[in-house]
């Protein structure tokens, strides 16, 4: 059914409607759209058919269709940049994406000037959708703002001053190339990311409770050290409840360890992969306490062996953990894991796995293993799940891009003899090759997933 169709279609269903309606509110002679009442006009703008761009040339026509295109827009809508190359946005809306909704700045203009006050997310690399949302939108609600390769966020902050006050999540990825720092009043901001623009750092958001830094893409040999900035931004933070800090140009060293320990009691999820590595061993000058962390996910060396360590013991509450060694496993870990009674799942990125003791973790539920470099797993897999009791699944994930692992015929049926007495099933996420078919049985309480 095409639009026309559909029109059709609706018109008539809505004079079957308005047979009960008073007799000054129906259309008995009219042959022309507008003609036709509110309530079908309102039925026919509504359409999943038609376009934004349909919308606008409908706002277009007259006094009356403004109106109603202004009534049947989606209340939410968002307009996306997708990369740094594509100078058309997308449109996003629900309900409406049987469509290749990619626009032009032109139509965009036409969008924000009919339909701008309805805009609630953002996406935007380009210093002319920056002039348009401020010529346009003033009285916008905005709810999510993200600013991609800005040449001054500064500049663009200051533009988009207004749109700042009812935001609920920012991103900023890019750089600023003005020292001055970036000021943004945003009360009531709960979740801001940070690619590169430290300046941002320098704020303070007293509803703040997600926060996530990364390194600027690309800075492959970053010398700038931002530990200190990170730091005070955490203290000043004392209700973030998910922190995620990833970035060769941050020290896992105890200032910063210190800082989340002392100032983020309400932390539910942490992720710390500082690929800065100092010079000397910093040690935590106190234990910290994180007694809501479920999640931790966290890069471990030699260097930062006691950070780590302070990390694993600061919950008793932690159910998921996540290891990345950047060398061999440390086996203190093993003991520091055994003392968490609520674990359940355990993800492991590293080298080999000789000679882990995995009995000490018995208490999981789920494990996977990745391998950092090469791929190389052990070869005692059946006894690994021996020791693991309460197993109900095994992933072995292709992390550095090749077969990883691939479990035979053999180690299967000897997996499935370990586990035919266990209450639950266990399911192995990994490659294989022998003909399944063959070899399984209804009964049987291993489930492979390649």
């Amino acid at each position: 059914m095409n639009v026309q169709q559909y029109i059709s279609s609706a018109a008539a269903n809505v004079d079957q409607i308005d047979a009960t309606l008073p007799i000054e509110m129906t259309n008995t002679t009219g042959t022309y759209m507008k003609d036709l009442n509110e309530y079908c006009l309102l039925e026919i703008f509504s359409c999943s058919l038609l376009t934004p761009m349909d919308l606008c040339s409908l706002a277009e026509t007259c006094q009356l269709f403004k109106q109603m295109t202004q009534r049947a827009f989606p209340k939410d809508f968002g307009i996306l940049s997708p990369d740094a190359f594509n100078c058309r946005y997308t449109i996003e809306w629900k309900n409406h994406a049987m469509f290749d909704q990619t626009v032009d700045v032109h139509h965009v203009k036409r969008i924000l000037k009919h339909f701008g006050r309805n805009l609630c997310k953002l996406s935007i690399r380009h210093q002319d959708v920056v002039n348009l949302i401020a010529k346009y939108c003033d009285d916008v609600k905005l709810k999510r703002l993200e600013i991609y390769s800005m040449q001054s966020i500064h500049w663009e902050c200051m533009k988009l001053k207004s749109l700042f006050q009812g935001l609920l999540a920012l991103s900023v990825h890019g750089y600023d190339r003005f020292v001055t720092s970036t000021y943004i009043n945003c009360d009531s901001l709960v979740e801001l990311k940070i690619t590169g623009c430290v300046t941002v750092l320098k704020n303070t958001f007293p509803k703040l409770e997600r926060f996530t830094f990364r390194d600027h893409v690309g800075w492959y040999a970053n010398n700038d050290d931002n530990t200190d900035s990170i730091s005070q931004f955490v203290r000043r933070h004392k209700h973030l409840r998910f922190l995620d800090l990833v970035g060769s140009s941050i020290y896992c060293c105890s200032d910063l360890v210190d800082a989340i320990g002392k100032n983020c009691g309400e932390l539910v999820e942490l992720t710390l992969r500082c690929l800065k590595r100092p010079m000397i061993i910093f040690d935590v000058s106190n234990a910290i306490s994180l007694p809501k962390l479920r999640e931790l996910d966290v890069l471990t060396d030699i260097e930062n062996w006691n950070q780590v360590d302070a990390l694993l013991q600061s919950s008793s509450a932690l159910e998921k953990v996540t290891l990345l060694f950047l060398y061999d496993v440390q086996l203190y870990v093993f003991d520091v894991l055994s003392k968490l009674e609520n674990l359940r799942e355990l993800m492991l990125v590293c080298n080999h796995y000789r000679t882990i003791p995995w009995s000490k973790v018995a208490q999981l539920r789920k494990l996977s293993l990745s391998a950092l470099a090469s791929p190389y797993f052990p070869s005692n897999l059946p006894d690994i799940i021996r020791q693991l009791t309460n197993l109900e699944e095994l992933e072995f994930d292709d992390y550095c891009g090749k077969d990883a692992f691939v479990l035979t015929k053999k180690e299967f049926l000897q997996i499935v003899k370990i586990v035919e007495r266990r209450p639950s099933v266990l399911t192995l996420k990994c490659r294989y090759k022998f003909n399944l078919p063959k070899i399984w049985n209804k009964n049987q309480k291993v489930r492979l997933i390649q």
